[in-house]
C-alpha cells in the first residue's frame, strides 16, 4: 500500500468525520469535485450516469463500516478536505 494511505483511525474518529461530512450533505455545504484532477470522479459519474440527487443518496448512506483508507492529497489541492 501506498505511503500516502493511512488506515490508522478509531472507529469513532471515522464516525465523527463521517458526521461532519454527511452534515454538510445535508445542508448543501460540499461539492463533489470533477475538475482535471478529479478526472476519475468526472469518468464514474459519467458512466453510470448518476444524478446530483443520487449522489447524495450514495454519500448518505455511507457507514463507518465501509471505510478501508484515507488518502493524503500529494497534489497541493488543499482546499479540498
Amino acid at each position: 500500500m501506498s505511503i500516502h494511505y493511512d488506515q490508522n483511525y478509531s472507529k469513532k474518529k471515522i464516525s465523527e468525520i463521517l458526521f461532519e461530512i454527511q452534515s454538510c450533505i445535508r445542508t448543501g455545504r460540499y461539492t463533489i469535485a470533477i475538475n482535471s484532477n478529479r478526472q476519475e470522479n468526472l469518468d464514474f459519474i459519467r458512466e453510470y450516469n448518476i444524478s446530483s440527487k443520487k449522489q447524495i443518496q450514495i454519500l448518505l448512506r455511507i457507514r463507518p463500516e465501509d471505510f478501508c483508507h484515507s488518502l493524503q492529497n500529494t497534489r497541493g489541492d488543499h482546499y479540498e478536505r
